[in-house]
């Protein structure tokens, strides 16, 4: 398990990205004496200093024995509800990497005050549940570190499930004296948003859930060939990308037997000889063994980030033609630009919610799987298992999620090209949402509303009142 648990510290995550202060005169107004458990910090809002016209201020919130960290980025003009964005994960952040809506200004400040929160463990809250033991790799004996540790400083991890997190929330917005607001949830964040509709839904006035991860998928047990499905989806589109061509495959190469052969077929074949041959190679630092799973994860991690169209199918080639080193360093070093420097994950967070939440309603059984790329990613769950056995021991029963319908008026994007919340995820989100939009497009991948254009603009009209049939979007 340990070789698994080294590869996986940034690709175990479903992946996936908190809230602020508001608040205009119509929702809140302007309060002349402080607001309950609410605390403003004193020095400037941490992270990167961003220049904008938007006023920016950092606020704590403490509830019981925890303080969620929030910013309010508030518009000079906000005319409608405010908006709460509900970051990925688990185990994200907002705050440090608010600059995402304001450099250059998002539209929604246009018309809508922001509040980004740090869901709690994450993030600024506090107590935070980031394992700082598991920063040079996820050993077993770094996990139980962290987990000691926590447990001495008296964390209770049933405490940061999903239903937990979303009571905070309510909470704040009680403090804050806000009646009605909009959703706005990406990724492991669409998740908080759907329960909030639970247990909140008559404070939601709509919500947009871009990439979303419903509570009634077995997420574990439909990853491997809907992941695969997606990874096959970018490498057909292989000839349309500079430096992509089959015909560029060395003669000799073992693994495509002509250039007629699909990409798709061509990584089957590698896969199969990296499961019985490791790739062994050095970088400045270390012994680098590359096995199936590895390169998978590697595939999969890389094609959720906007660059990863082109470089999935580049990683690829380079690997097929024997250079797994300048393979592994094309798909690693993809990554999503403009987000502040640090530590992005909560990894305690993360473990609490995965093994408490989402490995339970999974079948403890791991699937065996006919093609070679399906199968390595089968292990992503053997991992989490690993994991959980450690952070949350004989806590993991099987449990059954029975899902709820809500009538709030709700956008979902979707991409096909998204292998961490696969295209069929938003198919079943659907189906409890009889109000929504569907927009699915095939060179979306994961959270398209966070990088292109298209995307960013549906989210601002849906939240300005506009509403479109499925044939005929705006964009």
């Amino acid at each position: 398990m340990a070789r698994y648990l080294l590869i996986v510290k940034t690709r175990l995550t479903l992946s996936f990205l908190t809230l602020f202060f508001l608040i205009s005169s119509t929702s809140c107004g302007s309060p002349e004496k402080p607001l309950e458990n609410i605390t403003q910090i004193a020095e400037n809002c941490p992270g990167e200093a961003v220049p904008t016209q938007v006023s920016v201020n950092c606020y704590k919130h403490k509830a019981g024995n925890s303080t969620t960290a929030f910013a309010i980025l508030k518009s000079p003009n906000a005319r409608q509800a405010p908006i709460l964005f509900l970051h990925g994960g688990p185990g994200g952040r907002s705050i440090m990497d608010r600059h995402i809506w304001l450099t250059p200004r998002s539209e929604m400040l246009n018309s809508h005050d922001l509040i980004l929160i740090d869901q709690k463990g994450s993030g600024e809250s506090e107590p935070s549940l980031d394992c700082w033991e598991v920063d040079e790799g996820l050993t077993e004996n770094s996990i139980s570190a962290c987990k000691t540790r926590l447990s001495l400083e008296g964390i209770n991890f049933s405490s940061y499930q999903v239903k937990e997190i979303a009571k905070d929330i309510i909470q704040l917005r009680i403090s804050l004296g806000i009646k009605k607001w909009n959703l706005y949830g990406v990724s492991f964040g669409s998740r908080i948003a759907l329960e909030l509709l639970s247990i909140d839904e008559g404070a939601v006035d709509s919500v947009v859930l871009d990439s979303p991860l419903p509570g009634h998928v077995a997420a574990y047990d439909s990853l491997p060939p809907e992941s695969e499905a997606a990874v096959n989806l970018a490498l057909s589109n292989c000839q349309k990308i500079s430096g992509c061509d089959l015909s560029l495959l060395s003669q000799e190469n073992s693994y495509c037997s002509n250039t007629q052969n699909l990409l798709s077929e061509c990584l089957s074949n590698l896969l199969t000889k990296l499961k019985r041959n490791p790739i062994m190679f050095s970088n400045d630092e270390n012994i680098i063994s590359v096995d199936d799973s590895a390169f998978a994860f590697a595939l999969v991690s890389t094609l959720a980030h906007p660059d990863g169209k082109e470089a999935v199918p580049r990683g690829v080639m380079l690997a097929l033609n024997g250079r797994m080193a300048e393979a592994m360093d094309t798909l690693l070093k993809a990554n999503v630009t403009g987000y502040s420097k640090g530590d992005e994950l909560s990894e305690g967070a993360q473990f609490s919610a995965e093994c408490l939440d989402e490995l339970p309603k999974n079948n403890p059984l791991i699937e065996e799987y006919s093609t070679p790329l399906a199968s390595a990613l089968s292990k992503r769950e053997e991992v989490l298992q690993g994991i959980c056995a450690i952070w949350t021991p004989g806590e993991n029963l099987t449990k059954k999620y029975f899902p709820k319908s809500f009538e709030t008026e709700t956008l979902i994007l979707s991409g096909l090209l998204d292998p961490i919340t696969p295209a069929s995820w938003s198919l079943k989100t659907e189906e409890i949402l009889p109000n929504s939009i569907l927009i699915q497009r095939e060179n979306w991948t994961h959270a398209p509303s966070l990088n292109d254009a298209c995307a960013k603009e549906l989210v601002y009209k849906f939240f300005n009142g506009e509403r479109w049939s499925v044939e005929k979007p705006p964009c």
